[in-house]
């Protein structure tokens, strides 16, 4: 199996995976005579790739200013479309993970939802209470921590493509995705993150309709500009109030029930934000909204999206494309 993680043709994969991102987000046509992936191509290529680029597929989903609509569209599709485990593998994970007692009345093995980082089942304790119970994927865990590897590899190798003032900020970005993914694949950590956000130990079974799934909440009557208000105070009290904040609002993990009410879901990538850098979030929102340039790339620089030698041609073209 270890084999496999770094095999030519997976690493191959990653590079032209990365290289089709790069050429997109840049706009350019190819590089070195090799052009990006079709849109149907990549997501095959991300599916196959598996749980750590997926992840960062769906980081990406939300850069409508990156990709064109088609890409988009297949980037989309990652949030909740995945083949789920093979018969086989669930059987192994379900036995490891409830060998020693079983605690439901009723287990339905099809799941509900098949993610990167594992699943979801319906399942029924023994007093009748409807749960979801999720299974992590076979030998994630090594699959992910080689990915990073090829990752660091990978950055290495692009490294020369990019601004002498971006380079870090990406090193910065890798390092941070590598972090949290990496406690992403612990349930253990995310049962910790589940206890600081609702108490619960068990997850309870919510149903709603996806965060962008305008036409389903029209047909359900459902308000659409509350649930965006709610969702922005939600997150801006979390991130510059609470410093904690659940780090992974994909569509497939933001669910609005039929009262208009938010679910959130997956608690595996959760981050704390320092006072520091709330201060500094709050200061760079408000210079941004004032169009106070000297504010502004203060606050930047503190928070690490400017670097602090960068020249002031670099800073006033970042205010610029803000502004407009």
């Amino acid at each position: 199996m270890k084999g496999f993680f770094y095999s030519p043709g997976r690493i191959w994969r990653v590079f032209r995976l990365l290289l089709t991102f790069f050429l997109l987000i840049k706009k350019r046509s190819s590089f070195i005579g090799i052009r990006p992936y079709s849109p149907e191509a990549m997501h095959e290529a991300i599916v196959a790739l598996g749980a750590s680029f997926i992840k960062l597929a769906q980081v990406l989903a939300t850069r409508a200013d990156f990709f064109s609509t088609d890409y988009l569209e297949a980037l989309k599709t990652l949030h909740d479309e995945l083949p789920p485990m093979k018969k086989e593998a669930f059987t192994r994970v379900y036995s490891r993970s409830f060998s020693s007692m079983n605690p439901f009345s009723k287990f339905n093995s099809v799941p509900i939802a098949s993610a990167s980082i594992g699943q979801v089942h319906e399942a029924f304790l023994e007093d009748g209470r409807r749960v979801a119970v999720k299974l992590r994927r076979e030998g994630i865990e090594k699959r992910v921590r080689a990915d990073i590897r090829i990752l660091r590899v990978m950055h290495a190798l692009f490294r020369p493509l990019f601004s002498h003032y971006t380079k870090h900020s990406i090193e910065a970005v890798i390092e941070e995705f590598s972090a949290m993914i990496l406690q992403e694949v612990s349930l253990t950590h995310e049962l910790q993150n589940l206890k600081k956000f609702s108490g619960a130990l068990v997850m309870t079974f919510m149903e709603g309709w996806r965060f962008d799934d305008k036409e389903a909440l029209k047909r359900a009557g459902v308000d659409f500009h509350p649930v965006i208000n709610t969702l922005v105070h939600f997150y801006a009290e979390q991130m510059l109030v609470r410093g904690y904040f659940h780090a992974d609002p994909h569509p497939g993990n933001l669910l609005v029930d039929k009262n208009g009410g938010l679910i959130l879901l997956d608690f595996g990538m959760v981050k704390r934000i320092p006072d520091s850098a709330r201060i500094a979030i709050i200061e760079m929102i408000k210079s941004a909204h004032e169009r106070d340039y000297e504010r502004y790339v203060a606050s930047a620089k503190r928070l690490g999206t400017i670097v602090y030698e960068a020249p002031e041609g670099v800073c006033r073209t970042d205010v610029r494309y803000l502004q407009r």
